[in-house]
């Protein structure tokens, strides 16, 4: 059957990433990932770097957000992206 346009969207459409994170307070359910975390961290800083002379200030900026909450996200795992270069 199919969904109608009318209906609201699955959770998961509106919001992927929130789905993935633990209850607040169980930052632990993520320690599985902390390696595939730190390596899009690195990557994502690589590209930002790659896109700083880019007139494409979007993606930069898409980047920087991404960026952003990676960091967040190896805080809480007491990873420190700053320590480990």
């Amino acid at each position: 059957m199919k969904k109608s346009l009318l209906s609201p969207p699955d959770p998961f459409g509106l919001s992927p990433l929130v789905l993935l994170l633990p209850v607040i307070g169980r930052v632990g359910g993520l320690s599985p990932l902390t390696s595939s975390l730190f390596a899009r961290f690195e990557r994502v800083q690589g590209l930002k770097e790659e896109l700083s002379a880019e007139p494409d200030r979007a993606a930069f900026r898409r980047l920087a957000v991404e960026e952003s909450m990676l960091k967040e996200v190896l805080d809480w795992l007491a990873v420190r992206p700053e320590e480990s270069r």
